[in-house]
């Protein structure tokens, strides 16, 4: 009986998820293993000869593309690979898609840019796939947008390949296409634009060797040209192409945190954008378009005049059908578990958090330790399902509380400061 016990125990530690409730048929070696050996615990993800005896065999790292900053944009394979993770690496851009429900054994590695703290060199980063990988640990390198493309993916894999690691390519969704999209560009038209061009926008600042044809593309007027990390150098791009014959009245546009709800778009033609983006205080990240295809954006604007465009919102998981309505009109939604984890503590705190919705007493207790947090702003609204549960937030200090009875019950009442100002910032024009 002991016995079967053991192999019990080998072949729930193996199968479930407690964390999720979830479970997963066993492979027919994993069923063998179960079966003769009580003590087992097979990795699912093994399919690689075993390593020699003594010698532990090196995991795997799957270089994931979080898509361009919306949750929604992570693809299943992605989500998939992060929920099955022993270790993730993360840019800072990466960390709104997150999974919430990541199991809280999950390590987490953020490697990119934060407040009074440089980049970690690429050396680094490579260093530690590598010290990962070669502990047996599944890996996640969580990219913004797609691993391949302006994401330093190809140099990561590279590394891995010359040190012997297996790895993985789980495309994301690039923000070259996706963040035109949001702001109501079409990359591509049939009667306008037959070809797109993706370029990196520091090569302007290369006093010799730039490899970008300013010529080429300044004189394509069937091309749409889209910039990455381009609002820094914005002035030395627009400065090359009307040198080389652009058309100072070609329509433009540029985005900042594209996809998310702190986006915010400024529309001008080409020699007027850095001026035009300047006087808006847009800082980095901020993607541009240039071409004919952005004069569309004028009627195709569907994701900033949604009604709650520019609130982000806390609620305890599960969601439910209120999740699913306070997204159709336009609120960003972070939903977490709880008790709370670390993965959701790097969401909420990856942008700012507008409002918190509470349908129960206990959510607010549960909640209330979250809010010295860096993402909540002093003036965050309470949004409560109740006058009882409204009572209990303003016991413990929430200085804004608003009862509402459904998710369109949020568009009577005026957004939060945070909102309302970048309502006024997202329509810049000129």
């Amino acid at each position: 009986r002991a016995e079967q016990a053991a192999r019990y125990d080998a072949f729930f530690e193996g199968t479930v998820d407690p964390d999720r409730l979830t479970a997963r048929v066993p492979v027919a070696s994993e069923a063998a293993a179960y079966l003769s050996d009580p003590h087992s615990s097979p990795d699912p993800d093994d399919c690689a000869p075993a390593a020699p005896s003594g010698e532990r065999r090196a995991g795997l790292v799957s270089l994931v593309g979080a898509g361009p900053g919306d949750a929604g944009l992570l693809t299943i394979r992605g989500r998939q690979r992060l929920l099955r993770a022993d270790a993730v690496v993360y840019d800072r851009l990466a960390a709104t898609a997150l999974p919430t429900d990541l199991p809280a054994r999950v390590e987490l590695h953020c490697v990119g840019k934060q407040a009074n703290r440089h980049p970690v060199p690429q050396e680094e980063i490579s260093a530690l796939l590598l010290r990962l990988a070669r502990g047996g640990k599944r890996v996640v390198r969580l990219k913004g947008g797609d691993p391949f493309v302006f994401g330093r993916g190809g140099e990561e894999a590279e590394h891995l390949a010359r040190a012997g690691i297996r790895f993985e390519i789980v495309p994301g969704v690039t923000a070259g296409v996706a963040v035109p999209a949001y702001a109501g560009v079409p990359v591509t038209h049939r009667r306008e634009a037959a070809r797109v061009s993706f370029l990196t926008a520091h090569e302007a600042t290369k006093s010799s060797g730039s490899r970008q044809r300013w010529d080429l593309l300044a004189a394509d007027r069937h091309a749409t040209i889209v910039g990455y990390m381009g609002v820094t150098v914005l002035g030395q791009v627009v400065e090359h192409l009307l040198a080389a014959g652009m058309d100072p009245a070609t329509p433009s546009v540029m985005v900042h945190q594209g996809t998310t709800s702190r986006q915010q778009v400024v529309r001008s033609p080409v020699a007027g954008l850095p001026d035009a983006v300047a006087r808006a205080n847009l800082t980095p990240p901020g993607l541009f378009v240039i071409g004919p295809t952005v004069r569309h954006a004028e009627h195709l604007d569907w994701f900033g005049t949604r009604p709650l465009m520019g609130e982000r919102l806390v609620l305890v998981a599960p969601a439910g059908g209120l999740g699913e309505e306070l997204d159709l009109l336009g609120a960003e939604l972070v939903e977490v578990p709880l008790p709370m984890t670390p993965a959701p503590r790097v969401v909420i705190d990856a942008l700012p958090v507008t409002g918190c919705v509470f349908r129960s007493v206990e959510e607010v207790d549960a909640m209330d330790e979250e809010r010295d947090r860096a993402a909540w702003d002093p003036g965050v609204v309470a949004w409560c399902r109740d006058d009882r549960v409204a009572e209990r937030a303003r016991e413990l200090g929430w200085r804004s509380v608003e009862v509402f009875d459904t998710a369109e019950s949020l568009l009577a009442a005026p957004p939060s400061g945070c909102a309302a100002k970048l309502l006024s910032d997202n329509r810049t024009r000129c």
